[in-house]
């Protein structure tokens, strides 16, 4: 049997996306599981799991995938496939490769960031020209960044694409982008403006699209957040493509429209072209297991 496909898994704080994807990005089979985060080893185990059981249902075995990618939040040691820290999963300095390659054999495991190997997904399948300077930003509970030129990920010392840490200013005080501008700030913002606990993100865009001045106030403070974010990225890198994910983002292309609008009042004349060129993700939420495939394809 001709090796074709190899696995790719997304690991996040609330689920496991495992699939079965071919060289040219196709998701043949995926199951989402959901993560068990009370011990390290007890994710693991939930990891494993779900990626024997999609094996199973395709009636195929490790030995006919050409290998395993796995993408997860926070720090990660690629060199030496260690997650080093994460906020929403029990994997501090945890051998995420050698543990995986005690289970499956020995076959070629792969591990990056989550936002990365989401980037990487949308990098491989635009097939830019080499020299293209490539932009990915993911707004949904966090926000983080990653660029990629010449099919390199840039990295910096391991924390590279952290936006989420730029300080911006939010209701007229210091905060940070990913604080005052993500999913859940957004709804923070909208219980605390409300004085309604059961206000959610959502409600606050869609009362935003019913022209509440209350909502008009926080989307407007997630958008000049957001537009700041992407005018360094600009200003820094002159990226030629910027692909925006994450829920906030794909949930809401009139906001990212709105986003557009303004960048578009604070560009140089020099720097104009990027705005034909953000766009959302058009493999949303496949990206994570995708790009995590391509780490061994």
């Amino acid at each position: 049997m001709t090796k074709n496909l190899a696995i790719g898994i997304d690991i996040g704080g609330t689920k496991v996306a495992v699939g079965l994807v071919s060289s040219d990005g196709r998701v043949k089979d995926a199951i989402k599981v959901p993560s068990d985060v009370s011990s390290s080893e007890a994710l693991f185990s939930c990891v494993v799991r779900a990626v024997n059981n999609l094996l199973q249902t395709n009636n195929i075995s490790i030995e006919d995938i050409i290998g395993i990618g796995v993408g997860l939040p926070g720090k990660v040691d690629v060199k030496n496939g260690i997650a080093i820290f994460q906020n929403n999963i029990p994997w501090e300095n945890f051998p995420v490769v050698s543990r995986l390659k005690e289970v499956f054999g020995p076959i070629p495991i792969s591990v990056d960031n989550d936002v990365k190997v989401a980037a990487y997904a949308e990098y491989r399948l635009l097939d830019l020209p080499e020299d293209a300077m490539f932009g990915y930003i993911t707004i949904s509970t966090g926000i983080a960044a990653t660029n990629i030129v010449n099919n390199t990920i840039l990295r910096g010392c391991g924390f590279a694409g952290e936006i989420g840490f730029m300080p911006v200013r939010s209701f007229d005080k210091p905060s940070s982008l990913e604080a005052s501008c993500s999913g859940p700030a957004i709804e923070r913002y909208g219980q605390q403006l409300y004085a309604d606990t059961t206000i959610t993100a959502e409600k606050v865009f869609a009362q935003w699209r019913d022209g509440d001045s209350t909502a008009n106030i926080i989307v407007k403070n997630t958008l000049d957040g957001l537009v700041d974010a992407l005018h360094n990225m600009i200003c820094l890198l002159d990226p030629k493509v910027i692909v925006l994910g994450g829920s906030v983002a794909l949930h809401n292309p009139d906001f990212v429209e709105k986003i557009i609008l303004e960048l578009r009042t604070r560009l140089h004349n020099e720097q104009v072209h990027i705005l034909e060129h953000i766009t959302l993700s058009t493999i949303k939420g496949n990206n994570g297991v995708i790009g995590a495939a391509f780490l061994v394809l």
